[in-house]
């Protein structure tokens, strides 16, 4: 072969071989990954970390939003609507169970939210009914997404599980499942949470007993009641709601961020 031939060939097999990569790259995927559904200002898609393990599959939803958007945690607070979950299309799947990384503070014109931005992974917990047949995971998925305008989203998701294979999603979904509050009995709870009565209407005193620093506090109760947390120096102040009025008790859930990690708390406001 003449140089001048070798050096016309050579960029060609580069590509070649670069093309082929690619398209094994995107096959890989496609078998780990649902096709990507685009929403108002966001897109989302079901992900697979890879065959099952302990009778289970660890899968994850992927939201992916726009920049300057943002979308909800589980309870976002007094404004926002938190993600909702309907995989009752699914095949050979007895449960589901989502989790949700820790959330941030976010300042919504004046109101404080509990929400997302960018990109949020939320683990799967997917539990067949024949641990010998396939699994397909079938999910209508509804959020909000929210920039300058708050928009619902809506997205129809399917994927069937890989019974084998390397996820190229593994890693984001298993650093997703690391950011997930661990969850503590109420005995654990009492032992790093000290709550005391900062008033009459329905506020409360948080002091985070250890170990670690707590950098911030996400509290949650259930519907009819909401709970404000702010930052007061270095304690938290819960400020109980029932609609617009102050509320004089009700069961909690407090999510602890700190500098040792993040842990769900059980307990009673009263």
């Amino acid at each position: 072969m003449t140089r001048s031939k070798f050096l016309l060939l050579a960029p060609l097999a580069a590509v070649t071989l670069a093309q082929g990569l690619l398209t094994e790259s995107l096959a890989k995927d496609a078998a780990f990954a649902s096709a990507v559904v685009k929403g108002a200002a966001s897109s989302a898609r079901l992900l697979a970390a890879g065959p099952p393990q302990g009778g289970a599959y660890r899968a994850a939803v992927e939201i992916a939003l726009d920049p300057q958007t943002v979308t909800y945690w589980r309870q976002p607070g007094e404004a926002g609507s938190p993600p909702a979950f309907d995989f009752s299309k699914s095949v050979n799947v007895a449960k589901v169970e989502p989790s949700f990384p820790v959330p941030k503070h976010i300042d919504e014109a004046g109101t404080v939210v509990a929400g997302y931005e960018s990109r949020v992974v939320l683990p799967l917990t997917v539990t067949p009914r024949d641990s010998n047949a396939p699994v397909t995971l079938n999910l209508v998925l509804d959020y909000a997404s929210c920039g300058k305008i708050c928009l619902p989203a809506r997205a129809d998701l399917s994927l069937e599980l890989p019974r084998e294979g390397d996820s190229p999603h593994a890693a984001a979904i298993a650093e997703a499942e690391r950011l997930v509050p661990k969850k503590l009995s109420a005995e654990e709870a009492k032992k790093r949470v000290a709550l005391s009565r900062s008033g009459a209407d329905g506020s409360w005193r948080l002091r985070y007993l250890g170990p670690g620093k707590a950098t911030d506090v996400f509290a949650e109760a259930a519907e009819p009641f909401f709970i404000e947390s702010t930052r007061a120096g270095e304690v938290f102040e819960l400020k109980l709601f029932s609609g617009d009025a102050p509320a004089k008790a009700a069961d909690a859930t407090l999510t602890i961020i700190t500098d040792a990690g993040a842990f769900e708390a059980p307990t009673r406001l009263e």
